[in-house]
């Protein structure tokens, strides 16, 4: 009860301030009523998570946090109030892994940033495996997001939702046909402008 309503009170805080300060438009889908759904975002700043969780209004979205945002007690305990787990960059973190998957076998939203750090150009960072391989897990579909410019104080942000994506992989698939989705989650991602274009 706590947690819940300390997320609701800082969701609602964050949203006015976003809606004022960053000017965020999203364009697309909202995401699903029900059911377990991995959300795939590019990612420019560290910003880009409040902008995916805010867009949801009756569900909450728990996110990979990378470990260092944990060396402190006062960061590490409003982290996990906010339904943040952490994930140590550059490794294999099956722990990380696993709290991903159990949350999703509970019906929850996790959203995981699929190239696993931030970009500093608008040249994409290749994917890591961490999407397709917990939708290989789980069978959760994916829902790409494609946030186009780092953000910046009164300037206008868009952010793209496209439609949950069945990846088709399962836990017999291979590490091939795990990178290739990768990619191709990536390539959905990147091409969300042209298909809301008219939008």
């Amino acid at each position: 009860m706590e947690n819940e309503f300390i997320r609701k009170f800082c969701r609602g805080i964050v949203r006015g301030i976003i809606k004022v300060f960053y000017r965020v438009e999203y364009i697309g889908e909202d995401y699903p009523e029900k059911g377990p759904y991995v959300i795939c975002p590019n990612h420019f700043s560290i910003l880009d998570i409040v902008f995916v969780l805010v867009h949801s209004r009756k569900r909450w979205v728990y996110f990979m946090a990378k470990s260092e945002l944990y060396k402190h007690k006062l960061s590490a305990w409003f982290l996990n109030k906010m339904g943040a787990f952490p994930i140590k960059r550059g490794q294999s973190d099956v722990r990380s892994i696993k709290r991903a998957v159990t949350l999703l076998q509970e019906g929850e939203l996790v959203c995981i940033f699929p190239q696993g750090t931030r970009q500093k150009s608008k040249n994409p960072l290749p994917p890591r495996r961490g999407v397709a391989m917990v939708s290989a897990l789980t069978q959760a579909h994916v829902i790409p997001v494609y946030i186009e410019n780092k953000a910046k104080l009164y300037k206008k942000t868009k952010v793209y939702i496209g439609k949950p994506v069945d990846t088709g992989l399962d836990r017999k698939s291979t590490k091939e046909e795990i990178s290739q989705k990768s990619q191709d989650l990536m390539d959905i991602i990147y091409n969300l402008p042209e298909v809301y274009k008219n939008e």
